[in-house]
């Protein structure tokens, strides 16, 4: 999937994309009173490549309902990560894909 694509997602699901610098992340999504945005920090996304694997990652929080509180137990939000970035796998490389590449690097 390329990024123009997961912009698409994001804009046809009403979630405002921010350039916003948050300190040790390159992305965060945002749940509040049902108001959904994503904030990117653009200026430590240094490739098209770490772009979309953030933006697709923030999605999966949406899509997962995979959101967190600042507060929450360490284990909830490893959970929580972890769902989210396994939509992104999903999104990124469908299974198909995936096993194209494998069965064409076996041959």
């Amino acid at each position: 999937m390329n990024l123009n694509r997961l912009y698409n997602i994001a804009e046809n699901e009403h979630i405002q994309i921010y350039d916003w610098h948050v300190k040790d992340c390159n992305g965060i999504y945002l749940n509040y009173n049902k108001i959904n945005a994503i904030a990117l920090n653009y200026d430590e996304l240094g490739t098209y490549i770490e772009e979309k694997c953030t933006l697709a990652e923030e999605l999966g929080h949406y899509y997962m309902d995979a959101s967190y509180s600042l507060c929450a137990d360490l284990n909830y939000i490893n959970k929580q990560e972890y769902r989210a970035k396994k939509w992104s796998y999903n999104v990124l490389i469908p299974f198909e894909d995936l096993k194209s590449a494998i069965l064409k690097r076996n041959e």
